[in-house]
């Protein structure tokens, strides 16, 4: 939060001198400035919007245009009006400034991976570049080939004397959030609830490990039952718990901002284990079985910040040779032809 008004600190300084230069050169700049960029992303964005916002405070008229492709040719220089263009090229935004009259630009460069190089460090870039092209004579400006910055931008200080007011933020257009990324590698804890056809809906714990880019990703992860699925009949009762590995591929979209749906589908392997007590005259039986199963889950995640969001899951599973209990001469429920899951967690992202 400080240095964002340490920055628009700093911009409000450099438009006070480039108002001061206009007077000194008797009125006669240009009172229109045309800002374009080749590209529309959340950061350059921001950028546009604070360089509009500062000079239309100054009584500045202000044209933004943004091209429609990345390819677009820089624009040619005109008499009328200075011109301000925002171009990333390799991981550089190049600003060029062409001062009205002047037959070659003014070019600075920024690098668009530097350190703590926000919109409000290029608005301060942009706006330096246009008051020295106002400053200098048309004809010693010259085209420079741009180099990626090293060092953070200097903040410029308002000269002795000069008060440091702070422009009214009211004439700014609203600016766009910048959403969160999503990391490579996510951890998915949680707990899960599974009805069958029968019984009440049993809890569980699952935990999983997410790897993929921000369309898509593998899950591989483990889920195990923390009570027992209970059934009872005049001859006795059961008891059933439930083990599962799963392996998915899912596909993710993001709406808006921080907010995910998602669709994954894989296989798993399933392991019960069941145990009871008979009345008398019937006998009770410790039994284990293992099976496959095909799953299908729908979903969707909210990120507070790049690496912790929460998710809901809602799917389905079916098992290929299901576990079938029996009590006496009743067949209860086949486990898992099919059941319905409801999931919910947290999303810890590592990188």
């Amino acid at each position: 939060m400080f240095g964002a008004r340490r920055y628009r600190c700093a911009t409000a300084s450099l438009l006070a001198h480039l108002a001061f230069a206009a007077i000194a050169r008797g009125g006669d700049s240009p009172s229109t400035v045309i800002v374009s960029s080749n590209v529309s992303d959340a950061r350059l964005t921001r950028a546009l919007v604070l360089i509009r916002g500062e000079l239309s405070a100054l009584g500045i008229d202000v044209q933004v245009r943004v091209a429609d492709t990345a390819d677009a040719p820089p624009f040619a220089p005109e008499t009328t009006s200075d011109r301000l263009s925002l171009d990333v090229k390799e991981g550089v935004i190049v600003v060029r400034v062409f001062a009205a009259g002047a037959q070659a630009p003014l070019v600075e460069s920024v690098d668009l991976d530097g350190p703590d190089v926000t919109a409000e460090v290029i608005a301060v870039r942009a706006v330096e570049a246009l008051r020295a092209a106002r400053l200098l004579p048309p004809e010693t400006q010259r085209a420079a080939a741009p180099t990626p910055a090293k060092k953070k931008p200097r903040t410029a200080h308002p000269s002795v004397g000069q008060p440091l007011t702070e422009q009214p933020q009211a004439a700014a257009p609203s600016t766009t959030p910048i959403a969160p990324s999503i990391p490579m590698l996510q951890l998915a804890l949680g707990a899960t609830f599974v009805q069958n056809s029968q019984g009440l809906p049993q809890p569980g714990a699952q935990a999983a490990i997410r790897i993929g880019p921000h369309w898509g990703f593998v899950a591989v992860g483990a889920e195990a039952s923390l009570a027992g699925l209970s059934f009872e009949r005049p001859v006795g009762s059961a008891q059933v718990s439930r083990r599962t590995l799963f392996l998915q591929l899912g596909a993710r979209v993001r709406l808006h901002r921080a907010w995910e749906l998602n669709a994954r589908g894989g296989v798993n392997y399933l392991h019960y284990s069941a145990g009871g007590t008979a009345e008398p005259g019937y006998v009770a039986r410790d039994l284990e079985h293992g099976t496959g199963a095909l799953s299908l889950s729908f979903g969707g995640a909210y990120y507070f910040l790049d690496a912790f969001g929460v998710y809901l899951d809602v799917g389905g599973l079916v098992a290929f040779d299901a576990a079938r209990l029996r009590l006496g001469n009743e067949d209860v429920v086949a486990l898992d032809r099919p059941s319905l899951a409801f999931g919910a967690g947290v999303l810890l992202g590592a990188f």
